[in-house]
């Protein structure tokens, strides 16, 4: 039987085995090439050829054992620097919640050297009205073998406290269980920070509700209030040239004319400040409209009251959609409207409404071929009071803000695109969360 210190091995592995023993005597056979071996070798020779194998084998065997361990001691190395460099805390607990071991992280956020961690209680750095939370939790990892995590605050000598995750997994052993601790310190007080402006914000939410409603009960009330004063100064400048018309200076006879007309501006204005305080709060009635004739309708009232219009109007037809018929007249009678106005009643001006599929919705659209705007001010287009610039036209730029606030109500959305000398497009959608 052939004898040697990984005579174990060898009945365990015997291909490992047989190769070593080759890899040994093509060694050997190599050293002793010069070397004449009688042919009627003895038997001392021939033990003395299988001691020098089984040199050259321990040999190898011890340089393979001292390239091992080279090879482990780098990567302990390098593991160790990664575990005690890591910007998370690792901790090793027992069953009893005693440190065993610690990395370098872990121990500055404990703020104790890692020398004097182990085998102190990782409880004695948990508040003390959080350590029944903390042991119950650790309990938890203990008995279902499985990764769990929580948030807790930890004692920092001399320093505020700290707010850290904690993720926790048991050993195979079932003894043991490794922790990682994360600061989140810093994200708490974010948190902290949003929570307390999301409160200020929901106030301020509160008190500007609350303002534009009485804004808007003011608004609706001044304006009520006002009609009566303006038709009666309506009525009285109709009065006064009837009876004295013949007798008033022409100076005199144009500022009567001129109060007239101020209180039929007057009287508009009065309308649309009533219609844009009341579009948000009346009761809608929902119901499949067909807006092609609608926008017929306006036309049509456009061509009676201006029939020397030279605009083109084409509408398309079969244009439906889910809303308020009259809020949704109010919105093509506007946008259609405004089309005409700036349009300044030029030949060759075609408005048109359709129907058109923006990002997968429906979107309706008034275009015209006018004079077009600067896109800079589109955002300003749907303010109340807000009015194009450089245009003199009709209007008190209350039309297209009681429009964006219909098609809101509506769920909806309405922009512009244009461009100055190539006219303008309006368009909106509705019911976009359906």
């Amino acid at each position: 039987m052939k004898k040697g210190p990984r005579g174990n091995d060898r009945n365990k592995n015997p291909q490992a085995t047989t190769a070593l023993r080759r890899r040994a005597e093509d060694r050997l056979r190599a050293k002793s090439a010069m070397v004449h071996v009688p042919s009627d070798e003895t038997e001392s020779q021939r033990l003395f050829h299988e001691l020098q194998v089984h040199q050259i084998e321990l040999e190898m065997q011890n340089e393979e054992l001292r390239q091992a361990k080279e090879e482990l001691e780098t990567a302990l190395d390098r593991y160790t620097d990664l575990y005690d460099f890591a910007p998370v805390g690792y901790l090793t607990l027992d069953r009893n919640g005693i440190i065993t071991a610690a990395n370098l992280g872990g121990a500055s956020l404990l703020g104790t050297e890692r020398s004097k961690l182990l085998g102190q209680r990782f409880g004695l750095f948990v508040p003390a009205d959080s350590r029944p939370t903390f042991f119950e939790f650790l309990g938890k990892v203990f008995a279902t073998q499985a990764k769990a995590s929580c948030e807790t605050a930890l004692t920092n000598e001399g320093k505020p406290p700290l707010f850290v995750q904690i993720e926790a997994l048991a050993c195979k052993s079932g003894q043991e269980c490794r922790i990682a601790i994360t600061d989140i310190s810093e994200r708490r007080q974010m948190e902290e920070k949003i929570q307390i402006l999301n409160a200020d914000l929901a106030a301020d939410a509160v008190e500007l509700k609350n303002a534009i409603i009485e804004l808007e009960a003011f608004n609706y009330s001044v304006s009520h209030d006002l009609r009566t004063p303006v038709a009666a100064i309506n009525g009285y400048c109709q009065v006064i040239q009837a009876m004295f018309g013949n007798k008033l200076e022409e100076q005199c006879q144009g500022y009567i004319r001129e109060i007239y007309e101020s209180t039929l501006r007057m009287e508009r204005l009065i309308d649309g400040l009533l219609r844009f305080s009341c579009v948000l709060h009346g009761e809608m009635h929902w119901e499949k409209v067909d807006l092609s004739a609608i926008a017929k309708s306006v036309v049509s009232e456009l061509v009676l009251v201006f029939p020397e219009n030279r605009v083109t109007f084409v509408i398309a037809p079969g244009t439906v959609a889910e809303g308020d018929p009259e809020l949704l007249w109010v919105v093509l009678d506007n946008l259609i409207g405004n089309a005409w106005k700036y349009s300044d009643n030029r030949e060759g001006t075609v408005i048109e409404f359709a129907e058109m599929v923006v990002e997968g919705k429906p979107a309706y659209f008034v275009r015209d071929n006018g004079p077009g705007f600067e896109m800079a001010f589109a955002d300003k287009l749907f303010l109340p009071f807000q009015r194009h610039p450089g245009k003199d036209v009709e209007g008190f730029g209350i039309g297209l803000a009681t429009v964006e606030r219909i098609v809101r109500r509506h769920g909806g959305h309405i922009w512009a695109e244009s461009e100055p000398g190539k006219g303008a497009t309006f368009l909106f959608n509705l019911n976009l969360d359906s």
